[in-house]
C-alpha cells in the first residue's frame, strides 16, 4: 500500500488544499522540475535504489550543520524509494505529483529526506499525513503549520513544533511546486540542528 494513502488524513488534505492553493512561485534556474521528480520516482520505484536521485550530500550537510560523528547511508538497506502514481482518486494522481524518499543516518538516528513535487497545488499537501504522524500534531495544529510553511520563501526552513520535522520549499523549473521535508520519524527527540540541516539539503537540491 502506498505510504501516501496508509495514513488517514482525508480531512486534513482537504483543508490544506483550500489553504495552500496557489502558493507556488514561477520557475527559477538551477531548480528541480516536477517532470524530473516524476521520472526519477518512476525509475526508483517502491523496490528501492542504492542511491538518492537528488544530489543530497548528507556528509557535507551534517558537517555544516554542526553534527559530530558519522553521517551517511547503510549498505544493507535501500537509500531511496519512489512513488509517482496511484489509483485514480489517490492524492498523487490528483496532484499530478511524485515522491522520492531518501533515507540517511546521522550516528544512530535515522533521517528521511522526502522530495515531493506536484503539478497541481502545493506539494507539501501530499506529505501532510506524514508530517502529522511524525510530528505528533493535531489536525488544527497541522493546518496552521501548513499555512506558515507554504508562505515561507523558497529555501527557508520551517520546523514543526518539537523540532523533529522541517520543510523547505524548493526552487522549481517550469510549472508546479516542490518541497523538501526532513523528518526524524515517529517519537523522535527534538533536534535543534535539524532546521540547519534541512536548509543545507534544500540548497543542495537546487544546485
Amino acid at each position: 500500500m502506498s505510504m501516501l494513502v496508509k495514513f488517514r488524513a482525508v480531512a486534513v488534505l482537504g483543508a490544506a488544499a483550500l489553504l495552500l492553493a496557489g502558493c507556488s512561485k514561477g520557475s527559477e534556474s538551477g531548480a528541480l522540475s516536477v517532470a524530473w521528480v516524476k521520472e526519477r520516482a518512476k525509475e526508483t520505484g517502491t523496490g528501492g535504489a542504492p542511491k538518492c536521485p537528488v544530489k543530497y550530500d548528507i556528509v557535507a550537510a551534517a558537517k555544516a550543520s554542526g553534527y559530530s560523528g558519522r553521517a551517511g547511508t547503510r549498505p544493507d538497506e535501500p537509500v531511496a524509494t519512489g512513488e509517482f502514481d496511484g489509483s485514480a482518486d489517490s492524492p498523487l494522481r490528483r496532484a499530478d505529483g511524485a515522491l522520492l524518499d531518501c533515507v540517511y543516518w546521522i550516528n544512530s538516528q535515522k533521517l528521511h529526506a522526502y522530495t515531493v513535487a506536484a503539478g497541481k497545488g502545493a506539494a507539501l499537501n501530499l506529505l501532510a499525513p506524514v508530517v502529522q504522524r511524525d510530528a505528533g500534531m493535531s489536525t488544527d495544529a497541522l493546518v496552521a503549520w501548513l499555512g506558515t510553511a507554504a508562505k515561507a520563501e523558497r529555501g527557508v526552513p520551517v520546523p514543526t513544533p518539537g523540532d523533529t520535522v522541517v520543510s523547505v520549499r524548493l526552487p522549481v523549473s517550469g510549472p508546479g511546486d516542490a518541497t523538501l521535508v526532513v523528518s526524524l520519524g515517529e517519537n523522535a527527540k527534538a533536534d535543534p540542528q535539524l532546521e540547519r540541516l534541512a536548509k543545507e539539503l534544500g540548497t543542495q537540491a537546487g544546485t
